[in-house]
């Protein structure tokens, strides 16, 4: 990914902008066939190996999708980029279970910032599984918590095709990579350990130079940790890490942070040139063209703010490339005219343009893709970062270089002046030793209080949303996921469903058996349960007490009557043996299901489900009983 993050995005961009992929027709019969077993490759790299149909007004169906014949195009390209787009981009490919059993694989869309990412799983002509994604919704309804849309899918034996919907107001990009989910988990650690390295060497970076900058009030070191602080978010930001980790619920915000990063590295890249190369001493044009420059970065971090998207990020990527072209060669002329202050800045930004240009090149398919390509941008910014560090500090050492040289022609003639001044830099050496060592400790005691609060957050927020008797989601989480679940069941017009259930005689349990025992019969109720209910969007909560619930979508009530008399029957069946007893129980189902309007409360769901779990409870108890919404 990109390096100043905002440059490699520009130079990606630039192909991208350029005429549309190369494609031409294809009818089913030759699109490439992917085949998988289970003892087979443990990544497949889907590329330019799926068919593309454009769709211009963003208005085609599935159906119409599926039935759309010679419209399908292959790509002929190493990787499928369209670029800047207002159009939605459908995408097909086929993989063949060579096994005679179901494989479980996970299907990976490395690119965290697009806005619609609907998937199809077919089987035959049966829908087998479906994903409603993007970055405009939820981190939490994600199917796998990470920062790239990771999508699990069963394949059938035999032929499996999947469908993919890709609309976004940036660009839009498919490469796709099918996993064994195993591996998938081994490399994703892989790859958060060493982008935590990265972001590690920048926080130490920021740190380190704003402990010197305490200490010396020069104002480049302002303007260097600004950039390096902006150029970080701006990273996390693209990479997924923050919509992951930071603001997972802040969909508004996520949708235009990556302009507003943009904007903000822009802004201190071109401070911290026009400074630190004393351009307003040096050239008045190079001055106010970087000024210019400085004042259009400053007015595109605001308008980030109020502009779409689609307008701000094209701005933003279209001043990267000139901002770094600046000040590069401002750079290598200032070196050429004997500021020698300028060496480790020029090669700085040399490091970062061929980090560009390999990753460029790799993506382009111009040279293979491996560890070293795929991480160029992250070698790029580092030695962006750390020789811009030296340069600061190399100037510093050339000015006082000058200085102690000057000094040291008027104090041949003043033995005891030259003295003090030698005193004085030793006193400087020692305090500069002392400051690095204090910078060092405090930057080990700020990562190590940093984990220790990540650790805690992660305990609260798995502690606020999981009952911790049966360990499954408590009545808050539910709160909040069926309030979700209903909105996007009225948006998409499909059936929700509730089911309410509870333990028959409980009470009478709890007096015969114990406490103990009670709690055991809740446990095993809500393992029993737990497999049962596991699709996207699904929900399975303790209500209270005794009393559990189960939230479906795209469900029928008479499906609905028939999941829940399979519950029943599996609990009905359960024995649970605690504290020297073998305890058998059953339990009273009420069921509601609806297509939500727009007048639809969760508390109307509730209500009928409870009128139902009453009349189950009237007529007997172990039984299933369903109640119509306002009766």
């Amino acid at each position: 990914m990109p390096a100043m993050r905002a440059l490699l995005l520009w130079t990606l961009f630039l192909a991208l902008w350029a005429p549309g992929q190369t494609v031409h027709s294809a009818q089913d019969a030759t699109l490439p066939l992917l085949s998988v077993w289970e003892r087979g490759a443990v990544r497949i790299e889907v590329g330019p190996r799926m068919g593309v149909l454009v769709d211009p007004g963003g208005s085609l169906t599935l159906e119409q999708v599926r039935t759309a014949g010679s419209s399908w195009q292959l790509i002929n390209r190493q990787s499928p980029n369209f670029g800047f787009t207002k159009d939605a981009y459908w995408f097909r490919f086929q993989l063949q279970n060579l096994d005679s059993q179901r494989l479980s694989r996970l299907i990976e869309l490395p690119i965290p910032f697009l806005d619609h990412v609907w998937l199809y799983h077919y089987a035959g002509d049966s829908l087998q599984t479906r994903y409603t994604l993007g970055d405009e919704q939820p981190f939490a309804q994600r199917p796998v918590r990470h920062r790239n849309f990771v999508m699990p899918v069963d394949l059938s034996p035999g032929m499996n095709t999947v469908y993919l919907r890709l609309a976004s107001s940036g660009t839009i990009e498919g490469p796709l990579r099918i996993w064994d989910p195993a591996l998938f988990h081994a490399a994703a650690n892989d790859e958060s350990l060493v982008q935590g390295g990265v972001i590690g060497i920048l926080l130490i970076m920021v740190v380190y130079n704003l402990f010197v900058y305490f200490s010396t009030r020069d104002i480049n070191y302002l303007y260097y940790i600004g950039f390096v602080a902006s150029y970080m978010l701006f990273h996390l930001t693209l990479t997924g890490y923050t919509f992951a980790y930071v603001w997972p619920n802040a969909l508004r915000w996520n949708s235009f942070a990556i302009s507003t990063f943009i904007g903000a590295s822009a802004f201190f890249a071109c401070l911290f040139m026009s400074q630190f190369l004393k351009l307003r001493l040096f050239s008045k044009p190079a001055f106010y063209l970087v000024r210019a420059l400085t004042l259009v970065s400053a007015a595109i971090f605001c308008l980030s703010f109020v502009l779409p998207y689609s307008w701000t990020i094209r701005a933003g990527t279209s001043i990267a490339i000139p901002i770094a072209t600046t000040a590069l060669t401002l750079g290598y002329w200032r070196w050429w005219r004997g500021a020698k202050f300028a060496r480790f800045y020029c090669l700085a930004w040399t490091a970062i343009f061929i980090g560009l240009a390999v990753l460029t090149a790799s993506k382009l398919g111009w040279i293979p893709i491996n560890l070293w390509t795929e991480s160029a941008s992250e070698i790029g910014i580092i030695l962006l970062v750390v020789l811009l560090s030296f340069t600061l500090a190399d100037r510093i050492n050339t000015d006082r270089s000058l200085r102690l040289n000057a000094q040291a022609v008027a104090l041949e003639h003043e033995r005891e002046a030259r003295t003090s001044q030698q005193a004085l830099i030793e006193a400087k050496e020692r305090v500069n030793q002392e400051l690095e060592a204090r910078v060092q400790s405090r930057t080990t005691d700020l990562n190590t209080t940093l984990q220790q609060l990540k650790a805690a957050n992660d305990r609260l927020l798995l502690l606020s949303t999981t009952d911790g008797l049966t360990q499954i989601s408590n009545r808050a989480y539910f709160d909040t996921a069926v309030e979700n679940e209903l909105r996007r069941a009225e948006r998409q017009q499909t059936a929700i469903t509730l089911i309410l259930f509870d333990i028959d005689h409980f009470k009478q349990i709890n007096d015969r058996y114990g406490h103990l025992t009670g709690d055991a019969c809740l446990r095993a109720l809500a393992d029993l349960m737990r497999p049962r209910i596991h699709r996207a969007g699904d929900v399975l909560a303790r209500y209270g007490g005794e009393e559990f619930v189960i939230v479906l979508t795209g469900v029928d009530l008479t499906q609905s009557m028939a999941l829940a008399e399979e519950f029943r029957v599996a609990i009905e069946s359960l024995r649970v043996v605690s504290e020297g007893h073998t305890v058998a129980f059953t339990a009273s189902f009420g069921v509601v299901s609806t297509v939500p309007h727009a007048t639809l409360q969760i508390e109307d769901l509730l209500a009928a489900a409870d009128r139902a779990l009453y009349e189950a409870k009237h007529n007997g108890r172990n039984c299933v009983r369903a109640a119509l919404i306002g009766t």
